[in-house]
């Protein structure tokens, strides 16, 4: 049940149902997550994973009509095309919310021009980094030191400093956190 399909599910059924969990999942979608949330997404993908490798060898499938492999169960027409729907509707679902999440990423991007430092919620696992705050505190400028992009603040910034972090708007880097 880690794939969420029934025993009559077909391969490009379980193929529908891996690719929305390894998308769910999947350690790249998770690298701003807190450590105990990555860790579980790690342990949720390598299940899925493995039971994706187990069905797509053909253990546990049900035979195709044509397979020359007896099947011990009859299959049940109604229950099959309703795990196809299922399967399918997930598929829809799932890209749906990658479009989503994608158009979420892309107008983050553009609500701060480049070369504008994009304010962040702080984040605790960062700590302080406050490299170039006299920099910041003369010009309010900071260089990004990923990129050596110089980053514009924001007025008032010193204020919004206990609560607020600030990132590079061209690599994401965060370049001033207190």
């Amino acid at each position: 049940m880690v794939l969420g399909i029934t025993t009559l599910a077909t391969l490009e059924e379980v193929t529908a149902a891996y690719r929305a969990l390894a998308q769910q999942f999947h350690p790249d979608r998770h690298v701003d997550s807190p450590e105990p949330v990555r860790r579980q997404a790690e342990r949720r993908m390598r299940e899925v994973n493995q039971a994706f490798l187990t069905l797509k060898k053909g253990a546990w499938l049900a035979p195709a009509a044509d397979s020359p492999i007896p099947s011990t169960v009859a299959p049940d027409p109604e229950a099959a095309r309703a795990a196809r729907q299922r399967a399918y509707r997930a598929a829809r679902q799932h890209t749906a919310q990658a479009r989503a999440a994608h158009a979420s990423r892309v107008q983050a991007k553009q609500s701060v021009p480049a070369g504008h430092a994009r304010p962040t919620t702080k984040d605790p696992s960062v700590g302080r980094i406050v490299f170039g705050l006299g920099q910041a505190m003369y010009s309010n400028e900071l260089t990004c030191r990923g990129c050596t992009s110089v980053q514009q603040l924001p007025a008032g910034w010193q204020d919004r400093l206990r609560d607020t972090g600030f990132s590079c708007s061209v690599c994401g880097r965060t370049i001033l956190s207190w």
